[in-house]
């Protein structure tokens, strides 16, 4: 009883606390009502407007402060085979309840979400909580949990929905997909299409390094992309779903510097990565990372190549097809390999789809650990 008063009770409370707080804020006439109308209530909702995948959205009179309240529900059946005769499978289930907008004339901003299982970073409630300020019209500083900018496949939407495949690679996993509390400081140009960021946290972003949120003093990161369209790789949508003719593209790289607990036991991460969609229907993107520790003397690499077709939309659904294939290696000459192939069905884009994804990898290059699973997924973003 306790614990679900702990991980559901308290987070949902205090999510309502901060939405009836930043609503009172963002409606100019949540206290004028009152006095001038009295139906402040019915003047707030008549500023709202619901947008599927996107949320219900509170809006000021002006525009400048708004609220948006969203969410998601995924649900999902997963079988594997080890090579060893030994079969798993589970079913699994996850929410995630978001509120996020701006204040003080649009030049504050805020964002949290939480996760009310418990799938946050650290397999805590909460996955992001940040607040941003903007400095001028093109740079922007955040601080709080967040994503630090660690790959195009860690980066890519908040909501972690976005994505062809039903999991991130074990590339991606292995160097990058990791949510730090620290601050970023953002910036734009080219009307959009030239980004810049640099960050500092006290853990790292990297989930297979051993630099994760106890043995991290300090992590620091910079990178710059470029794109044919405005948005950084946080923005960035995986497939080429809208088929709108022209083509799209964006590429980058992030430097990630860990400073660990232990003296000497340093690393840093290079990502380089680039994405494209040529309007068609056909996509692709490539992550690849390099870890470099000073203590072991080591270099790991790793990489992440996926190409993904969708058809045009038939009735009320859409077909996609996409293959996946990752690499890492530890430094020893093996590498840990994994293909993936997914059928997908979108009903509206990536707010409402179904994944169902076969992947065969290998751990180490020996044969009694090669591995081939099934995994189905269902996601509501609403």
């Amino acid at each position: 009883m306790n614990n679900l008063f702990t991980r559901y009770l308290i987070p949902t409370a205090a999510l309502l606390t901060i939405a009836s707080q930043t609503a009172a804020q963002n409606s100019e006439t949540l206290e004028q009502g009152l006095s001038n109308s009295g139906t402040s209530v019915s003047n707030l909702l008549r500023n709202a407007r619901y947008d599927f995948g996107r949320g219900l959205t509170f809006t000021s009179k002006d525009g400048d402060n708004s609220m948006t309240v969203g969410g998601q529900v995924q649900a999902g059946y997963s079988w594997a085979d080890d090579g060893d005769n030994t079969d798993t499978s589970a079913f699994s289930s996850n929410a995630r309840i978001r509120v996020g907008g701006s204040v003080m004339d649009g030049k504050a901003s805020y964002f949290v979400q939480m996760n009310p299982s418990g799938g946050g970073q650290g397999n805590n409630n909460l996955v992001d909580a940040w607040v941003g300020w903007g400095l001028t019209d093109s740079i922007n500083l955040r601080l709080g949990q967040q994503k630090m900018r660690s790959g195009l496949s860690a980066d890519t939407s908040a909501n972690d929905t976005d994505f062809e495949t039903v999991n991130r690679s074990n590339a991606t996993n292995e160097f990058a997909n990791g949510r730090a509390t620290g601050a970023l400081l953002e910036g734009h140009g080219m009307e959009g299409r030239f980004n810049w960021h640099f960050g500092m946290a006290n853990n790292g972003t990297s989930q297979g390094s051993g630099q994760g949120n106890d043995d991290t003093d300090m992590m620091v990161t910079a990178g710059a992309s470029f794109g044919s369209h405005g948005g950084n790789s946080e923005s960035w949508s995986e497939g080429d779903l809208a088929r709108t003719g022209a083509m799209q593209w964006i590429a980058g790289a992030t430097i990630t510097a860990n400073n660990g607990t232990v003296a000497n036991d340093n690393d840093t991460t290079l990502n380089v990565f680039g994405g494209m969609k040529l309007g068609n229907g056909l996509a692709a993107q490539l992550d690849i990372w390099s870890r470099d520790a000073d203590a072991a003397d080591t270099t790991d690499d790793g990489y992440s190549l996926q190409a993904s077709y969708t058809m045009a939309k038939s009735g009320s659904m859409q077909p996609g097809f996409v293959l996946r294939h990752s690499s890492v290696t530890i430094d020893d000459g093996d590498d840990a390999t994994e293909t993936a192939l997914g059928v997908n069905a979108y009903y509206a884009a990536h707010n409402l789809k179904t994944q169902l994804q076969v992947t065969s990898s290998n751990a180490g290059g020996v044969a009694d650990d090669d591995q081939l699973s099934l995994d189905l997924m269902f996601t509501l973003v609403f």
